[in-house]
């Protein structure tokens, strides 16, 4: 074993370079590896692991609009069977209420609760971060305030709700399951006692809402329970208005966009993956040849081509045990970067600890991977025979053909000379190809996100609907608001819209969006495949849906509400990331055949100039109505705020992905540039005595990868611009965007391609600078 460890101690003295160029790709493939499974194992089952340690149970029920005759006995009867235990509170509920939140508006439900809200049975509201100082008028809000918002304890916070502007000193942040994401839909908000006094006296009538957080039993399905639910509650009380949401979709919409960003990076992953593999692969072969003397020696002194394999595997093992090791340090290191952008995002505390298992299946997933590509490029030892290697290789002739005649070259002689380098290096340039297209294809990912979700968001994507702003009244005031809006000049296509769950045959929800006139929405890029409703007897479903059922286009869809059924004609499928892709679109008059609509609210959606127009008109809709109005939205602030997480993450993604792509070309450059020097030594020192500078050498050196590197950039540009809608789509797909079209600016692309090839030139320079210190007369008598 000591003569093993010698000769490998030996290959390390000799390749120092080439070691620390293969340690730092090994490092950096066990970090990825590391982030990835940090992200999927550990980062992102938090939201679930903390629902079961908050006991959030199966899920909750929101009930408001009208209690009349809903008590603890009424649930007694209600949940009998099937419910194993479960915990009724009374709090304020408000709908699509507009509240500050980042630089822009959310619009959410919102609920109000006062310091009985950390003493819940079920559900727990459990306090994160906390300033004891602050006594009065304070409010606790959502744990993503804090990750996302930019909110501190001591900050001001206001909002409005019917009509009333309210101030609190934030108290701290709190931590629960169902409420406190704005991709779930509703934020809890937990006031003093005195402020929740004063607007339950004021608000009650109107805002008063039970939430019922539920265990079912072993064998209760879920999805069955909720509709039986609703149903009953509908049967019961007509005019209550009821909303279940199961715990299964309440983390789906919590890590929607968590998962999205952790299966990117994990494609990128993959991608650097592929590229280090091409990279070792590469490097150990260039080692062979630059040690094929030393080969030759051993093997001339008696070793066997298994001995030296032997020592060439634990050199590799050694260093892809550092450097895997090292990679592992490295993933944690990163990892708060990561879990900020993703567990930041659902609003959940988190902090990084030691995962055993992602550790040592990152360290040993890089430990097999260099052993095997080890075993394949040392393949060849047993078949070199000791002469040859003594003449490093080289055969008595070869008899290739000069495909680069200097004297017939059309350009200068120093661009033949590295377009010669190049033809005859081609292996490395095969790879300088296919390493920068990838690493140019991630790249063009990141710029898609970035474009999509920061710079130019595709609102029409993330919503179903647009608009300017939306002011809904209660039944009593909805004909004379209409008839104000109409009368104003600064506003226009005001239609009415108002969104409903209805239940398919039992087995599943369906929320549908409810337009007086559908062929007046905004937004009709919506539906992707047929065409949108028409006539009382159709609606349009969503892709998602249809295809989870086997529905099509022309198939009629039986839907209930309550004790009423209708069969609708399916004229179109629509698309949505909304609530798990399970929505659709019909008019008032097909809603009509099940619902009736006298005494609901009408939310009116009307379009305006801009964001100062449009909170214009709802100052003054607020003020003409007062107390009639349940709820105003500015659309422009709300999807300002609803972007604010997101533009962080696309931001981030981008900078990593660029950053990525930069080390990955960087070492790949070190590590080939490195390996062509030490190969034509001889021959830089026969150019050197011939009265060639340096600079002229080190230019040709350079030059001589720049062919592939910028073939590989044009190509992988464009093949990247073309199909990187069709990785979203794989991966939107899940989500219900059955048809997504991101855009991709051309520029962009284009700078990054410069870029690209920019750094690879550079560093290219920098690295070929090596040649400078070789001497002609050491390489001529080199023996």
């Amino acid at each position: 074993m000591e003569k093993y460890i010698c000769l490998a101690r030996s290959h390390f003295r000799k390749n120092r370079g080439t070691s620390v160029g293969l340690f730092l790709l090994i490092a950096l493939a066990s970090m990825l590896i590391g982030l990835a499974l940090l992200l999927f194992w550990d980062a992102y089952p938090t939201a679930r692991r903390e629902a079961e340690r908050l006991e959030a149970g199966d899920g909750y029920i929101w009930i408001d609009n009208d209690l009349t005759g809903i008590d603890e006995d009424y649930f007694e009867e209600l949940f009998q069977g099937e419910v194993t235990r479960y915990d009724a509170r009374h709090c304020l509920g408000y709908s699509a209420v507009s509240v500050p939140f980042g630089d822009g508006n959310i619009a959410p439900g919102v609920l109000i609760n006062d310091d009985r809200a950390f003493h819940k049975k079920m559900d727990r509201t459990e306090i994160v971060v906390e300033d004891t100082a602050i006594m009065s008028d304070y409010i606790y809000l959502p744990y993503q305030f804090y990750t996302s918002g930019g909110y501190e304890t001591g900050d001001e916070y206001s909002f409005e709700l019917l009509g009333t502007k309210y101030h609190f000193t934030v108290r701290g942040f709190t931590n629960t399951t169902s409420f406190g994401c704005n991709n779930t839909g509703v934020f809890e908000f937990v006031v003093d006692e005195d402020s929740f006094h004063t607007m339950w006296e004021k608000d009650r009538e109107y805002a008063e809402t039970i939430i019922i957080s539920f265990d079912l039993r072993d064998g209760v399905k879920a999805p069955g329970f909720k509709i039986r639910i609703c149903n009953d509650l509908l049967a019961h009380n007509p005019n209550t208005n009821v909303y279940v949401s199961l715990l299964d979709e309440t983390l789906e919409g919590k890590s929607f966009l968590s998962l999205i960003l952790a299966v990117t990076f994990l494609t990128i992953t993959l991608i650097v993956l592929l590229v280090i593999l091409l990279m070792l692969v590469s490097s150990i072969s260039n080692y062979i040849r630059e040690n094929m003397k030393t080969i030759g020696v051993l093997k001339a002194m008696g070793y066997t081509g298994k001995n030296i394999r032997f020592s060439l595997y634990m050199m590799f093992m050694i260093l892809g045990l550092g450097g895997s090791v090292l990679g592992v340090v490295l993933s944690y290191c990163l990892m708060p970067i990561m879990a900020k952008i993703v567990v930041g995002q659902m609003g959940i505390p988190y902090e990084v600890s030691f995962h055993a298992l992602a550790s040592v299946s990152s360290v040993l997933f890089v430990l097999a991977f260099v052993l095997c590509i080890t075993g394949l490029a040392t393949g060849k030892l047993h078949r070199i025979d000791p002469i040859i290697a003594l003449r490093e290789g080289m055969e008595p002739h070869n008899f290739r053909k000069n495909r680069v005649r200097l004297e017939r070259f059309p350009w200068s002689v120093d661009l033949g000379l590295a377009v010669k380098t190049c033809i005859v290096n081609w292996k490395q340039n095969l790879i300088t190809f296919f390493v920068t297209g990838l690493l140019i294809y991630i790249c063009v990912l990141g710029l898609l996100m970035y474009e999509n979700f920061n710079r130019n968001p595709s609102v029409g994507l993330f919503t179903f609907e647009t608009c300017g702003g939306v002011v809904g009244l209660d039944y009593e005031a909805k004909e004379e608001a209409l008839n104000y809006l109409e009368a104003r000049e600064d506003i226009s296509n005001i239609r009415r819209m108002i969104n409903l769950n209805f239940t398919y045959n039992d087995e599943d929800k369906l929320l549908v969006y409810i337009f007086d006139d559908v062929s007046r929405m905004n937004n009709q890029d919506v539906c992707y495949k047929g065409r949108l409703p028409q006539y009382d007897n159709e609606i349009a479903i969503s892709g998602r849906f249809a295809g989870l059922y086997g529905l099509a286009i022309g198939d009629e869809i039986p839907l209930d509400y309550g004790a009423n059924s209708y069969r609708y004609l399916i004229t179109g499928l629509v698309q949505t990331c909304n609530n798990a892709g399970k929505e659709a679109v019909m008019s008032e008059a097909g809603a009509e055949h099940l619902i009736d609509f006298t005494y609901f609210p009408a939310y009116f959606w009307f379009d305006c100039e801009n964001k100062e127009s449009t909170q214009k008109v709802l100052d003054e809709a607020s003020t003409e109505y007062g107390s009639h109005v349940v709820t105003i939205m500015n659309f422009y602030e709300t999807m300002e705020g609803n972007l604010t997480t997101f533009k962080g993450i696309s931001l981030t993604m981008l900078v990593l992905c660029l950053g990525i792509a930069a080390v990955v070309i960087v070492l790949i450059m070190y590590l080939l540039i490195r390996a062509l020097i030490f190969n034509k030594r001889k021959d830089y020192g026969i150019y050197k005595s011939l009265g060639y500078t340096s600079g002229r050498l080190v230019m040709q050196t350079a030059v001589s990868f720049m062919p592939s590197i910028v073939i590989a950039t044009s190509i992988f540009s464009v093949i990247a611009y073309y199909t990187a809608n069709l990785y979203m789509n794989v991966i939107m797909h899940h989500f219900g965007l059955m048809k997504c079209t991101f855009h991709i600016p051309a520029s962009g692309v284009a700078a990054i391609g410069a870029g690209f090839v920019l750094i690879a030139f550079v560093f290219a320079l920098l690295q070929s600078r090596k040649v400078s210190r070789i001497q002609a007369y050491a390489m001529l008598v080199e023996a």
